[in-house]
């Protein structure tokens, strides 16, 4: 994080300054949001980062979880605000998406599974297929990589379409008016505004999924598949660079369960305002992030059964037919290129 933007992360915390007792001077602002950071920022233990900054353990502690409660209290509202949807805010959004080759897009959501350390009692929920505790993070990204929608706190062995199917995104969806309004004819048919997922969601007019894998797929399936694997590592390369920058998520977070998801949603948002900033990501932090992914296995999503909708499908076969127009377009032009180098070489 630059200079700067340390200073500025400070004056939007103020809240969190302390008053000189009669016993002892407060610890600065300053250093209370140094300690917090760097806290989130590694792996470390408190009792290991409160030496470094000559303060005891509990401090840190107290330190950390202050700062997590209130930088969601007073960023979210400004740097995650995406709810409700408003026309002008649907419009930004489908347009990055189409500037990256995908029309009507106004979002990729997927799941994220984060280590946790939950109570006995409660570990049953929270073991996931692949042998480890996890709480699930489902999220909505745009172009940008920026967060425009969270839900943290599902235990590990849900599914990401169980918690989009009872979220509050679904029931915002379902509600903007704008959705339909800003329908747009894609190869004949009348698209409306949607989001992408992967084939673990249930496919509707409002959720597009790959088409499901075959031996012998047509054209049209496999240009749309790879079109949208290819918009959809937006949300993917979002999680990696979260993981990346704030390492305590990306190793898995040994604070007690009930205060995981408030740490959880302050590294989100601070993605966010970093984001905002463009604030650079260390290629170092994502090579030990890969290494880190490599040695855990993840949860197999399961597919959804029951999800074909006519509506829905006829939506999906007008952009397959789009992209397979444009992949022939873009062979085309290769050809003549080629051609033309032939004949400049002759």
């Amino acid at each position: 994080m630059k200079r700067s933007v340390f200073i500025e992360l400070c004056e939007n915390l103020r809240v969190l300054e302390k008053k000189d007792t009669p016993l002892r001077k407060a610890i600065s602002l300053h250093k209370r949001v140094a300690i917090a950071l760097y806290a989130l920022g590694s792996s470390a233990e408190y009792r290991t980062i409160g030496n470094m900054f000559g303060v005891g353990k509990s401090t840190v502690c107290e330190i950390v979880l202050e700062f997590c409660t209130q930088t969601w209290k007073h960023l979210s509202l400004t740097y995650m605000p995406s709810f409700p949807l408003t026309r002008e805010k649907v419009s930004e959004l489908v347009q990055g998406f189409e500037a990256i080759g995908f029309p009507q897009c106004m979002g990729a959501i997927d799941g994220c599974h984060i280590e946790v350390h939950p109570r006995s009692e409660d570990a049953t929920d929270y073991y996931n297929y692949k042998g480890w505790y996890s709480t699930i993070l489902l999220a909505l990204v745009d172009a940008r990589y920026r967060f425009i929608y969270i839900n943290v706190g599902s235990q590990g062995r849900c599914n990401d379409s169980q918690i989009f199917e009872s979220s509050t995104l679904k029931t915002q969806l379902e509600k903007c008016p704008y959705l339909d309004e800003m329908r747009t004819p894609v190869s004949g048919v009348d698209v409306p505004i949607f989001i992408i997922g992967d084939s673990a969601f249930r496919f509707s007019k409002m959720l597009m999924k790959p088409y499901a894998f075959q031996v012998s797929q047509n054209e049209d399936e496999k240009n749309f598949n790879y079109s949208l694997s290819k918009v959809r590592r937006v949300v993917e390369n979002a999680f990696g660079h979260v993981k990346a920058r704030f390492r305590r998520i990306g190793k898995g977070i040994d604070n007690q369960i009930q205060n995981a998801n408030i740490i959880i949603k302050a590294c989100f948002v601070l993605h966010n305002f970093l984001n905002e900033r463009n604030d650079s990501i260390n290629d170092k932090w994502i090579s030990a992030l890969q290494i880190v992914e490599r040695n855990r296995q993840y949860p197999h999503q399961e597919i959804s059964a029951n999800d074909r909708e006519n509506n829905a499908e006829i939506i999906r076969k007008g952009l397959a037919t789009l992209f397979t127009e444009r992949a022939a377009v873009d062979v085309e032009g290769v050809g003549d290129s080629q051609s033309l180098k032939g004949v400049a070489d002759s």
